[in-house]
């Protein structure tokens, strides 16, 4: 969990609601979406999928306990590229600026600290790039699942959700972690209640 320079209630010329006790599948914004606002997670986890034309859904990004997402697409002024949607019940702060420059001009610390968090995730995503464009689906699903299991433990992951996280098929990440299952490879694995293919 990161130290934040600010909080959101110390934000100015900005409008806070409070989303409480959003439950597991709730969408926040949908891919395509115009963006008007930006959010703080208070408590759950919030998963970012981009739907393929095929309706496809892949896994990019997760966002926890004192993440702040959604300004990315916001303070560039386009509409959402990707759907995020609620994995663990949540309480987000819906923060709406009055305007983006007047907002990054009198919340000083913010535009160093969102910078910094966009350099970050954008290093991560090129990690990520470059990592697929090599590795084969075996080593795909074994970063995935240490990724997903080691960093959120608190979320029972389904083999879906590696999957769609690994960029592979369901059927590829079952196959792969039964068999490092059996060869004793893995010891961090999708709950047993969560085995099915059913989605989130």
């Amino acid at each position: 969990m990161e130290n934040h320079p600010f909080s959101p209630q110390q934000l100015k010329h900005c409008h806070l609601s409070v989303l409480h006790t959003l439950e597991k599948g709730t969408l926040i914004y949908s891919q395509g979406e115009i963006a008007k606002a930006f959010y703080f997670v208070q408590h759950g986890l919030i998963g970012l999928y981009h739907i393929l034309e095929s309706g496809k859904e892949s896994l990019l990004r997760i966002y926890h306990t004192n993440d702040y997402f959604g300004f990315r697409t916001l303070f560039g002024e386009n509409r959402y590229h990707c759907t995020a949607k609620v994995l663990v019940e949540a309480t987000l702060i819906h923060i709406q600026p009055d305007n983006i420059q007047q907002f990054v001009q009198h919340n000083p610390d913010v535009g160093h600290f969102l910078l910094k968090t966009l350099a970050n995730e954008l290093q991560d995503a090129e990690h990520r790039l470059a990592k697929a464009a090599y590795n084969k689906s075996l080593d795909k699903v074994i970063d995935s699942i240490y990724f997903l299991t080691e960093t959120y433990p608190e979320y029972c992951w389904t083999y879906r959700e590696i999957a769609e996280y690994a960029g592979c098929e369901t059927e590829t990440a079952i196959r792969i972690s039964k068999e490092l299952k059996r060869n004793g490879l893995l010891k961090n694995t999708p709950h047993p209640s969560k085995l099915q293919k059913s989605s989130v």
